[in-house]
């Protein structure tokens, strides 16, 4: 038949021109779920990563504990900053290949807006280190270590004032709830035997109520360090910013041992081989690799999505320091650390949305 074949020719070329509208259609379905996969992937190690960081706080207490027989805090401060900084110069120069392109990286995040990673060492590794130092002098050890953890407390505030919040009423009481669970592990067995001593004098005298002005303040400043590195991570090479934040929050700690305050360098030689390993572990796995972490997962994830896992560091350091020192367990621990995971999953309903939905 004479208009058969352009008929079939037609019939063909349709059906081509449908076959790559199908293809380039899924092409576009595809390209358009990758984005979504790569944030969802990126959500999850953000979220890892933030656990991992938290452990490491956990190791903080038992380390410091053993390690101030021979050193003062102020000196643990600053051998946490001068480690970190040494250590996570280390990784980088390893991750890029050589000490020559590891410098230009770090010199290239030290330059880039120089503010940020200053400001994010001041307060992150000085600041915060000194306002709980000195709170320790006024305040006992429980009810310091209480007000410091405070910070998801402020963030959840923060974030209900700014209508951030998805639920601002389960976020508030998922973190008043882990807060009681805090006070709980820190406290609760003193409480519960009728002993006063870890709380004596917490009520009364100026130098008491100065102890807790610092001791919140410092919270409010950690609260304050996760909002900074939140901004000034993103974009970011976690490891070589850190070390750069690292190296200026190291400045006015060693000034200050420089002048005799707190501390001295010299008294540094004078430790133990089992000391220097405690003071090498609280800057390399007590600071340099969870504050690495710690801001990964901040430049990927909204604040109060990870913040409310701090609450977890006092039960942690509490369960390490019975399972190494040998030091008493009591109903708190557990009472507390249950109170704190009710009070994380009841914040996690009310946070902010994840970037993944």
């Amino acid at each position: 038949m004479p208009g058969a074949e352009p008929s079939a020719r037609a019939a063909g070329e349709a059906g081509r021109l449908s076959a790559r509208g199908v293809r380039v259609a899924g092409s576009a379905a595809e390209r358009g779920a990758a984005p979504e996969g790569r944030r969802r992937h990126g959500g999850a190690l953000a979220y890892g990563a933030a656990v991992l960081a938290v452990f490491g706080w956990g190791s903080l207490y038992p380390a410091a504990k053993l390690a101030l027989g021979e050193v003062t805090p102020l000196m643990i401060a600053a051998a946490r900053a001068g480690v970190a900084c040494l250590v996570l110069a280390v990784v980088t120069c390893l991750r890029y290949g050589g000490v020559g392109a590891g410098y230009r990286r770090l010199r290239a995040e030290a330059c880039r807006e120089w503010g940020g990673p200053c400001a994010l060492g001041l307060i992150s590794l000085a600041g915060t280190s000194l306002l709980a130092m000195t709170a320790q002098d006024f305040l006992p050890a429980g009810v310091n270590g209480l007000l410091n953890n405070l910070s998801p407390l402020w963030l959840a505030l923060y974030a209900t004032a700014s209508g951030r919040a998805r639920y601002p009423l389960l976020l508030l009481a998922g973190s008043a709830v882990a807060a009681g669970g805090v006070a709980a592990v820190l406290l609760g067995d003193t409480l519960a035997g009728g002993a006063s001593p870890p709380v004596e004098g917490f009520v009364g005298g100026d130098a008491t109520w100065v102890g807790v002005l610092l001791s919140v303040g410092g919270s409010i400043l950690i609260a304050y360090s996760n909002l900074v590195a939140r901004r000034v991570m993103a974009g970011r090479d976690p490891f070589a910013t850190t070390a750069v934040a690292a190296g200026w929050g190291a400045i006015p700690l060693f000034t200050l041992l420089v002048v005799g305050v707190g501390g001295s360098l010299p008294a540094y030689g004078a430790t133990s081989v089992a000391t220097r390993g405690l003071l090498v572990w609280l800057g390399a796995g007590a600071t340099a690799f969870n504050f690495s972490l710690w801001f990964f997962a901040l430049a990927h994830l909204p604040v109060t999505r990870i913040a409310n896992l701090q609450y977890l560091i006092p039960p942690l350091g509490v369960a390490l320091a019975v399972a190494l020192l040998g030091e008493p367990a009591g109903p708190g621990l557990l009472v507390g650390t249950g109170a704190v995971l009710a009070g994380i999953a009841l914040a996690q309903r009310g946070a902010e949305p994840s970037p993944a939905g």
